[in-house]
């Protein structure tokens, strides 16, 4: 028999858990319906280690309070916040689509134009979130979701923080960095005071990443990522990705400024500058240009050395070391002085944190020497316009291990994406100059790189039979896998959802997920087999809807059940319909012809027929020549009827032979008397 599935959670007796959809850096995501108002959510689920910690739960809390007072078309929406148990959730708009970073992931880098109106509406939702004195902290291509109809919508708001506010409010421990090194920006990083500015650089770094695949900075670790965000200044888009428009790329590299006064002081007139470029091409980004490298402080040496060697490398400026309270030093630069710098009074720290911060110091300022020297030492060496390099045969390779090595050769790769059934993804299918080439160092070389057999237009397959959609599939050459899921709204073998969702799809490395109804919920049907069917029908009809049928049966009586369709104990949903067949009685049998054969001749052909012979002698005048034979029988010849039926035959009887009786001899005439005739006598035999 068997089981019923087990029921799905349901948090606070609303918001039942259909599934989960997603995984953060502290809770899970799940797709649950809200039965109160029956529309589909997400709930975000704190993880259970740190369900115990008040800071974690404080932060979750908080971030249900940031999200709930944003309320905007391209913020998603908090609905409810609440507990259940040691349990603690946020229940949220559900967004039917893909997040930023599975696009980009999927497809590579996106075409300029989509590039720049998703960072439009990104910086709408941060321009509203600005106004109302909250700073994200956390932008990136994860907690940017762009729904199936292409609306984009900003999520997380778990580490928002109000403008100008200066500590976590005890959520976070001193010196601690909030965010995402890949995307956090340089003042962030330092642990500086952040703004509105600091989430614009962020923005700057996902719609790079847009325009190539790739963000601008990475490294084997966050602390290796955010000292390049602080000290190094990104490759333009263009030299990585052909066709990246000259607008654009203004437009992204000044939001890549070092420096905050430099980049866009507001997402609103950042979103103006988008729109010039959406509508004319054209933008102007010349105020606020930033330096090759902004300034970077070198902290707790008091060495000018090191300072002006850093700074000396590229045109880079240079920066006074801290110094004692209230003084003043004047550096150089070439070019011409910065002038005065006045050097703040530290705070008040504790001895240990002092020990920490100088360590801290003395390994930044030996990396800035150390990389410093290395890039005077390359420059040295590259002085001569004629230096030139080999090129190797990079054609069968994998992108991913050639680029490192064009680096290594100070040349810059540029990649171009074309459609090679024949190719693996990845893989450099040309290159330009070709194998065995010299080029001069700081050249560029081109690869075209196999995007594998390219992409197809992924329809909407809910709704549709199983059947149907793997179909389809199948003809777009897109791999699949099915699951089934009781569902008492859609029929049975019917798709419930797909994943990915309609929209354009690699068709290398996509597998689609088709979720199919297995109707609803199974109940075992019930064994009624010999039961009266008046009996069995209404056992039946209290789960299901019974339909009654009759056939023969030798072996199961008259009106009893000799099965069910389905079978019995066979599960089968709730309200369907089973057939309750019953029998009719035994298997009809044509009556064999017995009318002139002999009574016992007839009664072996009747009872060798399944027949039951019943005799009915009918008296005959004497002499007959149907004397003990079938006169006639009923039923008739060819009649069908049920096996072990009676079936009357009539027997002739002639009577005895009749007696002569001689009148005495008399003078008379003699006179005859005939005796009257005695009547015919019926006699019944029954075998």
């Amino acid at each position: 028999m068997s089981q019923t599935p087990p029921s799905r959670p349901v948090l606070n007796d609303r918001y039942e858990i259909q599934g989960r959809i997603g995984r953060g850096g502290m809770a899970d995501v799940y797709l649950a319906r809200d039965q109160l108002l029956d529309r589909p959510v997400a709930v975000k689920v704190l993880f259970p280690e740190y369900a115990s910690d008040p800071n974690f739960v404080e932060r979750f809390r908080r971030e249900a309070q940031s999200a709930a007072n944003l309320t905007h078309p391209n913020i998603v929406g908090v609905y409810d916040w609440g507990q259940q148990g040691t349990t603690y959730f946020i229940v949220m708009e559900y967004v039917n689509g893909r997040s930023l970073s599975e696009i980009i992931r999927s497809g590579g880098a996106l075409e300029p134009r989509r590039s720049g109106d998703i960072a439009s509406e990104v910086a709408a939702a941060l321009g509203f979130a600005h106004r109302g004195g909250v700073i994200h902290r956390d932008i990136k291509p994860a907690n940017i979701l762009v729904s199936n109809q292409g609306i984009v919508k900003v999520a997380d708001f778990g580490i928002a923080r109000a403008l100008n506010t200066t500590t976590e409010q005890g959520l976070t421990q001193a010196g601690a960095v909030m965010g995402t090194a890949t995307y956090f920006s340089p003042e962030q990083a330092r642990g500086d005071q952040l703004d509105a500015r600091s989430d614009l650089y962020s923005l700057g770094v996902v719609l790079y990443e847009m325009l190539t695949g790739q963000p601008p900075f990475t490294g084997e670790n966050p602390v290796s990522i955010a000292y390049k965000q602080v000290h190094e200044q990104p490759t333009p888009p263009s030299q990585l990705t052909s066709g990246v428009p000259e607008g654009l790329e203004a437009v992204t590299l000044k939001l890549l400024a070092k420096n905050p006064a430099n980049r866009y002081s507001s997402a609103d007139e950042l979103r103006t500058d988008l729109r010039r470029f959406r509508d004319t091409g054209i933008v102007d980004v010349s105020r606020g240009v930033d330096h090759p490298t902004a300034a970077v402080p070198v902290i707790g040496v008091g060495t000018v050395a090191a300072a002006a060697a850093y700074g000396a490398v590229a045109d880079r400026p240079t920066v006074a070391a801290p110094r004692t309270a209230g003084t003043t030093q004047a550096m150089s630069r070439p070019g011409g002085p910065v002038g005065p710098v006045t050097a703040p009074l530290p705070p008040v720290e504790e001895p240990g944190r002092r020990v920490l911060w100088f360590v801290f110091a003395v390994i930044v300022a030996l990396a800035v020497v150390v990389g410093a020297v290395a890039v005077l030492y390359n420059r040295l060496n590259s002085t001569s316009s004629t230096q030139t390099v080999r090129l190797d045969n990079y054609v069968g390779k994998a992108i991913a291990d050639v680029q490192p090595a064009i680096k290594s050769l100070g040349l810059t790769p540029v990649t171009n994406e074309v459609v090679s059934p024949d190719r693996p993804v990845g893989t450099i299918t040309g290159q330009d100059p070709a194998e065995g080439t010299s080029v001069k160092v700081g050249s560029t070389v081109t690869l075209t790189v196999s995007k594998g057999k390219g992409s197809v237009l992924l329809p909407d397959l809910t709704k549709t039979t199983q059947d149907d959609a793997v179909a389809q599939l199948q003809k777009l050459g897109l791999q699949f896998t099915v699951k089934q899921q009781e569902s008492a709204d859609v029929p049975l073998g019917t798709v419930i959802s797909q994943d990915p969702p309609p929209g354009t799809v690699p068709i290398d490395g996509t597998t689609v997920i088709l979720t199919v109804s297995l109707g609803a919920s199974q109940i075992p049907i019930d064994n009624v087999v010999n039961l009266d069917q008046t009996r069995a029908a209404a056992i039946l009809g209290k789960n299901f809807n019974v339909d009654v049928s009759y056939e023969a049966s030798d072996t199961v009586a008259q009106n009893n059940v000799i099965r069910t369709d389905p079978a019995a104990l066979a599960p089968a949903p709730k309200g369907s319909t089973v057939k309750l067949i019953v029998s009719s009685g035994k298997t009809p049998v044509a009556v064999p012809a017995v009318k002139g054969l002999s009574e016992s001749a007839a009664r072996d052909a009747l009872q060798g027929a399944g027949f039951v012979p019943v005799v009915v002698y009918v008296n005959l005048p004497f002499g007959s020549s149907d004397d003990g034979k079938v006169i006639s029988q009923l039923p008739v010849e060819g009649t069908l009827v049920p096996s072990g039926q009676r079936v009357t035959i009539n027997v002739g009887k002639a009577g005895p032979a009749p007696t002569t009786t001689a009148a005495p001899t008399t003078t008379a005439a003699p006179t005859t008397t005939t005796p009257p005739t005695t009547p015919a006598k019926t006699t019944t035999s029954h075998t």
